[in-house]
C-alpha cells in the first residue's frame, strides 16, 4: 500500500514540475466551447427571473480571437445534437494570448445568435488554470404561462491542458476543452 501511495505522489509531483513548463512553451490557448440544453426532469429550482452576471472590465467579442483551424469536440457536439434530450445551442473556438502568472486574460463575450444565451469565459492562471464562467441562458417555462426564466451557470473550474470538462447545470450544460498551442 505504501508503494503505491509514493508512486501516485511522484506521478503528482511530476505533473506539477511539468505542468508550468508546458504553459512557458506556449504562446496562447486554443478555447473551445460546446453549450447545450437538456430536458432530462430535475427537482432543483435554479430560476431567476432578471440576468444576474457581474460584467467584468475589458470584455472582448468572440469575434475579436482568431479562429482555430480545426475544433477537437467536433465529434462530441455530433454526438449532442444527435440525442433528443439535449438541444445544441453553440460550439465556438477560437485563439486567445496566454495568461501571466497570477494573471486574468480577457473575458471573452459569448452569446448565441438569438440572444437567450449570454455571458463570458475568461482564463485565470494562478498557481495552475481556471476557467471563470459566468452563462446565463433565458427559457420559457414549461408550466404554460410563457413566462421566461433565467437560468445561470456561474463556476470557476480548475483545468488541465488538453482535458475536456463537463459543467453541469439542470437546464444546460457546457463541454470545454483548453489546449496550449
Amino acid at each position: 500500500m505504501t508503494m503505491i501511495r509514493i508512486i501516485v505522489f511522484s506521478l503528482a509531483l511530476m505533473l506539477e514540475i511539468l505542468s508550468p513548463s508546458v504553459l512557458a512553451e506556449s504562446s496562447a490557448y486554443q478555447i473551445e466551447l460546446i453549450v447545450f440544453s437538456q430536458t432530462m426532469p430535475n427537482t432543483e429550482e435554479f430560476e431567476q427571473t432578471v440576468p444576474a452576471t457581474q460584467w467584468p472590465s475589458g470584455l472582448t467579442e468572440l469575434y475579436a480571437y482568431q479562429k482555430p483551424e480545426n475544433t477537437t469536440l467536433d465529434d462530441s457536439y455530433a454526438a449532442i445534437s444527435k440525442d433528443s434530450r439535449y438541444r445544441s445551442i453553440l460550439h465556438v473556438a477560437w485563439i486567445q494570448p496566454l495568461v501571466e502568472e497570477g494573471g486574468l486574460g480577457a473575458p471573452v463575450h459569448i452569446q448565441s445568435t438569438d440572444g437567450k444565451l449570454n455571458g463570458y469565459v475568461q482564463m485565470q492562471r494562478d498557481q495552475g488554470l481556471k476557467m471563470l464562467v459566468d452563462l446565463e441562458l433565458s427559457a420559457e417555462l414549461n408550466d404554460g404561462s410563457g413566462s421566461e426564466a433565467v437560468y445561470r451557470l456561474n463556476e470557476i473550474r480548475p483545468i488541465n491542458l488538453n482535458d475536456v470538462y463537463y459543467l453541469d447545470h439542470p437546464t444546460f450544460g457546457i463541454v470545454a476543452k483548453v489546449s496550449g498551442l
